[in-house]
């Protein structure tokens, strides 16, 4: 062999290695830089299976706070339902007793107009007053299907609840403080007074 083509062939030799030299640290990088991508997945799926149970309890926690908000909702809606039926019935009986007590002084007229004597009448107003007395009978019925009822006060006790007293006067029949005569008729509406009886109390000293 001569001594050029020997030197060729060390040459060959030379710049082989010096290739292989350079791949191997290549693949060196690329199997690091594969490690790396592998460890990286690794890292985001535990982060993932970490991130799981968290977004689990978080959706609990929101559900169970839907439900209580529900549940008080519910609650303050019974609630208004109960005070909106309580006002209207409040309100209901005190435009209830307002038209009533309006009706009252009409029936006292027809009260008046009914103790006229009957035999001083001629027979036309005989007639007249037999059908004020069916209309006057008419009217209280009606009052009576409302919950009105006449206060019973002749010889009870006075008591300011049901009674406005605006005399005194002596009584061989009834006690100190006892009702004796009933000037206006007193109402009750239900268990409520609807208008005090105005009366004439015992008084004898």
């Amino acid at each position: 062999m001569s001594k050029d083509k020997k030197k060729e062939e060390k040459e060959k030799q030379t710049t082989a290695e010096a290739v292989e030299e350079t791949k191997q640290p290549a693949d060196e990088i690329a199997a690091e830089e594969k490690a790396a991508d592998d460890g990286a997945d690794t890292k985001q799926a535990d982060n993932q299976n970490v991130q799981q149970p968290d977004a689990t309890a978080q959706a609990e926690a929101a559900a169970a706070e839907m439900k209580s908000r529900y549940v008080r909702l519910q609650a303050d809606f019974a609630n208004f339902k109960k005070r909106t039926a309580t006002e209207k019935q409040q309100i209901s009986e005190v435009v209830k007793m307002d038209v009533l007590q309006n009706i009252l002084p009409v029936i006292d007229n027809f009260e008046r107009a009914l103790q006229v004597p009957q035999d001083s009448l001629s027979d036309e107003l005989k007639s007249f007053v037999d059908g004020y007395t069916m209309i006057y009978k008419q009217l209280m019925t009606v009052l009576e299907k409302e919950g009105v009822t006449k206060i019973d006060a002749v010889g009870k006790p006075f008591d300011p609840n049901y009674h406005q007293a605006v005399m005194r006067v002596p009584s061989d029949e009834y006690d100190n403080d006892v009702v004796v005569e009933v000037l206006q008729e007193g109402y009750l509406l239900g268990d409520k007074t609807l208008r005090p009886a105005m009366v004439k109390v015992a008084f004898n000293g």
